[in-house]
């Protein structure tokens, strides 16, 4: 419909198409003879062999040899069109003036290809950009789980729990004691891990800090610092014995503490 509005308006190549009631019955037949050309070549011979068209096959040399084909279709076309309505305008070089009028529907077509390629791959990046954002989200979540889960070293006793009911995670021997707030109680689940296991597992939660070198304390569950240097401890509600603290971590738990 593009091709024939412009044929209409412009009258290219100095040919009067509105002449006669003939010539208009002439843009109206090449331009459904366009619109079937196109349709056979690039809905109908694609489905009917699928892998010649692969996209992933289809060669920059395919698409010259391609629109030349469409391009003597077109002129073809045209020149039978303009014989059998005897077209005066075309009876001079009619070969030559089809094939500068085949040039508008095809470059017509392409254009709009292009343009729906375009699109279709800018689509393509936004849902792969959309795709690539919900799975960094889905990663970031799993990551910060709020679940967490201790599992002894022959897997037979587990520990799960939310991190923000966890009190304090305490070296015993080749135990870790595990103290969690259930309600207002604070009770200890003993599992055979090691210290150091425990904190790697747990090393992604920044509010899970080593006061000591047998201790692991959630400090969104401590109350207060007490005592004086170098004998501070950190204290839980609900827990019945002071945290101890290293020296060389005494200055980062004041820090902590002074900036709440």
């Amino acid at each position: 419909m593009g091709f024939m509005l412009i044929a209409l308006y412009f009258q290219p190549f100095g040919i009067n198409f509105l002449a006669s009631q003939k010539d208009g019955y002439f843009i109206l037949a090449i331009g459904l003879l366009s619109a079937a050309i196109f349709f056979l070549n690039n809905v109908f011979l694609p489905g009917l062999l699928p892998r010649l068209f692969q996209s992933d096959k289809w060669t920059v040399r395919k698409e010259i040899l391609w629109n030349l084909w469409l391009f003597a279709l077109l002129i073809t076309a045209f020149t039978l069109t303009a014989k059998f309505f005897g077209i005066k305008s075309m009876d001079s070089l009619t070969f030559f003036r089809s094939g500068a009028l085949a040039l508008l529907p095809l470059v017509l077509f392409n254009l709009v290809n292009y343009n729906n390629s375009l699109k279709a791959k800018v689509t393509q990046v936004f849902d792969s950009g959309r795709q690539w954002i919900a799975e960094e989200m889905k990663s970031s979540h799993e990551q910060y789980s709020d679940v967490v889960t201790i599992e002894s070293e022959n897997g037979k006793e587990v520990f799960e729990g939310s991190l923000k009911n966890i009190v304090l995670i305490q070296s015993a021997s080749n135990y870790v004691e595990i103290y969690y707030r259930e309600g207002i109680a604070v009770k200890k689940k003993l599992i055979r891990q090691t210290l150091n296991n425990v904190e790697n597992l747990l090393s992604r939660y920044p509010e899970i800090k080593k006061c000591h070198r047998c201790c692991l304390v959630n400090i969104n569950q401590i109350s207060k610092l007490a005592g004086t240097s170098p004998n501070y401890t950190l204290i839980s509600d609900g827990l019945d014995f002071g945290i101890p603290i290293s020296r060389q971590n005494i200055a980062k738990f004041r820090k902590i503490f002074s900036a709440r």
